[in-house]
């Protein structure tokens, strides 16, 4: 990444970048009835843009293909020991594949936002998830209040639908509410930061070379 000023190319993680003003926004503003995206600023730096809502959803459908695929053999072998043991109920197997869904996802997303400074499904796609103030890498707390703005809320509608049948079904619906907000923040935001971006600080961003 070239520092603006002109000096020589600033390696990567180490968060020098320096964030342009925002572009003046269009007249009228926002008209609640388009649901058109806000315009989106131009990049913190060289070569560096805000990354579009598209290319973010594909990266997170990639990883969840990434993370269903192992998650279907742990799933069964956790399940088939709970019936096989027939000591326990449906609510608790439904209880413990929840924590283990929740713990397995925050590893992952955690390790490879604070290593990688991309999941695989970014890095696929040539996006970072960095701190939104520098470009800096996350921090690990950054990382994972990040996954629970994100994706905890499906972690908690996990458990909930196979526990409280009826009542988690509701649970679900309002996770999947949560997950319409988190898109329209995002779209109305000139750096494309959802509200979970905004709580951890983050943003992410597309390398176009």
């Amino acid at each position: 990444m070239t520092d603006p000023a002109g000096g020589p190319p600033a390696p990567q993680g180490s968060g020098n970048w320096q964030t342009p003003p925002p572009p003046t926004p269009a007249p009228g503003g926002f008209d609640p009835a388009s649901f058109k995206q806000a315009a989106v600023e131009a990049g913190p730096a060289p070569g560096v843009a805000y990354a579009d809502l598209v290319t973010r959803v594909i990266a997170i459908v990639i990883d969840s293909v990434i993370l269903w695929i192992p998650w279907i053999i742990v799933w069964t072998i956790v399940a088939g020991a709970f019936v096989l043991s027939g000591g326990f109920g449906f609510a608790i197997i439904g209880l413990v594949l929840g924590v283990i869904w929740a713990a397995v996802t925050a590893a992952y997303f955690v390790w490879t936002w604070t290593t990688m400074r991309a999941s695989y499904g970014q890095k696929f796609l040539k996006l970072e998830t960095v701190n939104a103030a520098d470009g800096a890498t996350l921090t690990r707390d950054q990382a994972i209040k990040r996954w629970a703005f994100l994706f905890g809320p499906n972690a908690v509608a996990m458990v909930a639908s196979n526990v409280l049948g009826l009542l988690g079904s509701l649970v679900s619906l309002l996770v999947l509410v949560y997950v319409i907000y988190l898109l329209y923040t995002a779209s109305q935001s000139p750096k494309r930061q959802g509200f979970h971006d905004v709580q951890a600080a983050t943003v992410v961003v597309k390398r176009l070379a």
